[in-house]
């Protein structure tokens, strides 16, 4: 099953709680999930700008993507939350320095 990386972050960088790696089938599966146990994600949500639309049941999980997507970030104040597709792991092997030598998943 596919991996998804799930970030909540700032101008400020990312730190270990502004991200997640998620098994599901779609990005669409994931907006699903998380509208699903939003208080599992009310971190995310609330910096963003989403918690109480998401919290109240007010869109539908392909609303929800839409509505992440249109995120940004404002300098502290306002984060960006993304859902990206895991596409490379990069090895991290002796001899495999070469560049582009990821592997797909």
């Amino acid at each position: 099953m596919p991996l998804f990386l799930v970030t909540c972050v700032c101008d400020e960088g990312v730190y270990a709680n502004a991200f997640r790696v998620v098994e599901a089938p779609s990005r669409l599966a994931v907006a699903a999930y998380i509208r699903q146990y939003p208080y599992r994600w009310d971190d995310f949500l609330r910096r963003s700008g989403l918690w109480e639309a998401v919290r109240d049941g007010q869109w539908s999980a392909e609303e929800l993507l839409k509505r992440m997507d249109a995120t940004w970030v404002d300098g502290d104040s306002r984060y960006q939350m993304s859902i990206h597709a895991i596409t490379t792991i990069e090895p991290c092997e002796p001899g495999n320095e070469g560049e582009g030598q990821g592997r797909q998943r």
